[in-house]
């Protein structure tokens, strides 16, 4: 039986190859015999249309595939729509996707046209996976029948050794695309501090609240010496809002990941969907505003802290190790056998 995982290629010339969660989903799956074969996209509008219609058929045309994982999305519903058709026409291979955003609920919210086609690729798979319990009954209530399996949250190979924080000191860390951060502007802080990283960073940011740098995904880990990492998105302190601060409360944010591989527990908005998984597994808290951040932060005793610090370095192993996503991949083929 040959398993594919396919994997999208910007600009063949650079072999720019997407982000760390994608990558790390093709390296755990190569590890496991997957054989990786490669879209090479061109970021030419006239030249994607080409690939579309033509390259796709060469790429599939006599290819002997049992199974084939892809990594949805490719942000074209159209190159995503000839993918798929190109499959069917040359091969047998089953199709699983493995979500890592639903745009219907993010860039393209309220477009019920886009909605209805992105919905329409999901149904044509033979099954996928999904972050969590919401997302999953999400897609059901929409109409997907396909069957899924929940991922839970994404495995993260991280080269650095887990962090060893020598004690508890209210610290907590935040990482990500600051531009959509505009609570840290807000956030008051009088114990402990707040380590930030990531780019657009603001001009000022207040007492406590300490912008640390952009440093590659790889090497991110390094620096992350705090007692928490928060995952939280918006402009306000009292939820995570604007549309991909809504998202939160339907996907599982790769900066999960990068904390708890990091032995990192977590603070999260205890209405995101990642609020379940964290709470779980005592692998941290959720907060409904930050504004109480600081207080919830001194009520937490070291004892409790030690807990929630094992059970993250607990984590921490299976993520490094891939075994999410090969758990996830593993039971949905199962579930699909013939």
């Amino acid at each position: 039986m040959k398993n594919v995982i396919m994997s999208s290629i910007v600009n063949k010339n650079n072999k720019d190859a997407g982000p760390k969660a994608k990558n790390d989903i093709e390296k755990i799956l190569v590890a496991e015999g997957f054989q990786p074969l490669n879209l090479e996209l061109s970021r030419n509008k006239f030249k994607k249309l080409l690939y579309a219609l033509v390259g796709l058929n060469k790429v599939f045309k006599g290819k002997e595939i049992d199974n084939l994982v892809f990594q949805y999305p490719i942000y074209s519903i159209f190159l995503t729509q000839r993918f798929i058709h190109a499959i069917r026409k040359y091969t047998h291979a089953k199709i699983y996707f493995i979500i890592h955003d639903i745009e219907s609920l993010r860039a393209y919210k309220g477009n019920q046209n886009y909605q209805k086609k992105e919905l329409a690729i999901f149904n044509s798979t033979d099954g996928m996976i999904v972050h969590n319990e919401a997302m999953h009954r999400w897609l059901t209530e929409q109409g997907v029948t396909v069957p899924m399996e929940e991922l839970g949250i994404f495995d993260y190979l991280n080269p650095i050794p887990e962090q060893n924080q020598p004690s508890y000191d209210y610290s907590v860390c935040f990482a990500g695309n600051l531009k959509s951060a505009g609570f840290l502007q807000k956030l008051k802080l009088k114990q402990g501090r707040l380590d930030v990283f990531g780019p657009n960073q603001a001009d000022e940011y207040p007492a406590n609240v300490n912008y640390q740098g952009l440093y590659p995904a790889d090497q991110l880990p390094k620096y992350l010496k705090t007692s928490f990492g928060l995952v939280w998105n918006g402009d306000l302190l009292t939820k995570c809002d604007g549309d991909f601060g809504e998202y939160m409360q339907y996907n599982m944010p790769h900066k999960t990941s990068l904390y708890l591989s990091s032995g990192i527990p977590v603070i999260v908005w205890k209405k995101a969907a990642a609020a379940k998984f964290i709470e779980d597994n005592q692998v941290g808290i959720a907060v409904d505003d930050l504004n109480d951040l600081e207080q919830l932060l001194t009520k937490i005793d070291h004892q409790q802290y030690e807990t929630f610090k094992q059970n993250s370095l607990e984590i921490s192993k299976l993520l490094r190790n891939g075994s999410f996503v090969k758990k996830a991949i593993h039971n949905l083929m199962q579930q699909t056998a013939d």
